[in-house]
């Protein structure tokens, strides 16, 4: 204890102190049993004699903690060329430190050559084969701790990645809502409402609405197939286009059929949008629209009957022939018209039950012409995502309007 407190922390050989403060007790113990022998005037067996040799050798081993590692710096065979002569040497110098003792401090009938041969070989292999094992963990512990930094910094640089990466994403998010309708234009007799909810930072859900004139305005609603950036990509182009093709004088099925032409020439295989275009005519309140395999829009009568709008195109980007066409409805005061994609439907709960176009109707039956459509669409999404407790798996848009 004493010779370790002698080593403070701010000495320059904090590792021979470290070494001391651990080695110590072996030290002792080889002490304890010279002072023993040497009372009871006993020659040591062998196997105490090996407990000696190894209690010196620990006193030499602070000089092979600190040559080992500049050993393994150093390249093959280059290592093991400067390990070994050092290795060795030590490997002589504990027998023969372990026999000067002995005959000093114990009565021994033994010439002092007769005597170090008789403990010199088993003290020279142990001594050598832990040298080596030391070594040799000490090199394993050094690639260890190198992989162990180049972990690190390959971790240090995924987590920037990532980091700039979600950077991109929120983003391309606010990009994504700029392209949605910020306001949505109204009309005396019509009031609209509308909500968007990716399921993750950016989706392939799209609504718009634009007012074609005074009393009409051009109502529209798509999902792109997939998720993430490559559908929000693509509903950016969906919607872009839309805007240039959804012009006063052209009719639900021929904005379709544009976009659909528009679509088929690039998207990539395996990629399809559906699509809902509806144009609402304020003035005599009739709705002539064209549903390209969308979910279809619920039309809730005010005297409680509901019609669904199904329509019968084909989805967009997948058959360049395809003929769309028109169709109309007939509204009324008090109607409320529901449009919506699938991640709406389709959210789930904890049981996997879906929320299904039953549970739609039922709040959009719960409400009266007097309730207004934001009031209406928030009921409805707020009633979704208690459902699947927030857990959407796909993107989810609601779009009500509202007939006075």
């Amino acid at each position: 204890m004493q010779l370790a407190a002698i080593f403070s922390k701010k000495t320059l050989f904090p590792r021979l102190r470290h070494f001391l403060q651990r080695q110590q007790l072996l030290v002792f113990i080889g002490v304890i049993i010279y002072a023993f022998f040497a009372a009871i005037k006993m020659q040591p067996p062998f196997v105490v004699m090996m407990v000696i040799v190894l209690s010196v050798g620990n006193v030499l081993a602070p000089v092979m903690e600190f040559l080992i590692p500049f050993c393994s710096k150093l390249a093959f065979p280059l290592d093991w060329a400067t390990f070994l002569p050092i290795l060795a040497a030590a490997s002589l110098v504990s027998p023969l430190a372990s026999a000067v003792l002995l005959r000093w401090m114990m009565p021994i009938n033994q010439p002092f050559w007769v005597f170090f041969r008789v403990i010199a070989p088993s003290g020279i292999v142990v001594t050598m084969a832990s040298g080596v094992v030391g070594y040799l963990v000490n090199q394993v512990q050094e690639k260890l701790q190198e992989k162990n930094r180049q972990l690190q910094q390959a971790v240090e640089k995924g987590t920037i990645a990532l980091q700039k990466q979600e950077q991109e994403l929120d983003r391309a998010r606010e990009i994504q809502q700029d392209l949605m309708p910020k306001q949505l234009p109204q009309l005396p007799r019509v009031e609209l409402a509308g909500a968007w909810q990716p399921a993750r930072t950016v989706g392939g859900d799209y609504f718009d609405v634009i007012q074609l004139d005074a009393n009409r305005l051009g109502i529209c609603i798509g999902d792109v197939a997939g998720k993430g950036i490559t559908a929000a990509l693509l509903m950016a182009n969906l919607q872009a286009s839309f805007r240039a093709f959804a012009t006063p004088d052209e009719s639900p099925a021929a904005v379709c059929a544009k976009l659909n032409a528009f679509l088929c020439g690039n998207l990539a295989p395996g990629k399809f949008v559906t699509f809902f275009y509806a144009i609402l005519n304020a003035e005599d309140r009739t709705l002539r629209y064209e549903n390209a395999g969308h979910c279809p829009a619920i039309l809730l009568r005010a005297n409680g009957e509901t019609e669904l709008l199904s329509g019968d195109g084909a989805v967009l980007g997948v058959l360049p022939d395809w003929k769309y066409n028109d169709f109309s409805a007939q509204l009324a005061p008090g109607d409320r018209l529901l449009l919506f994609t699938d991640g709406v439907t389709e959210a789930a709960n904890a049981e996997f039950e879906e929320f299904g176009n039953a549970r739609i109707i039922q709040s959009l039956r719960v409400t009266d012409e007097t309730v207004t459509a934001l009031a209406t669409q928030r009921r409805i999404l707020e009633g979704v995502t208690r459902f699947c407790s927030s857990n959407f798996q796909d993107d989810a848009t609601i779009l009500v309007a509202a007939i006075h």
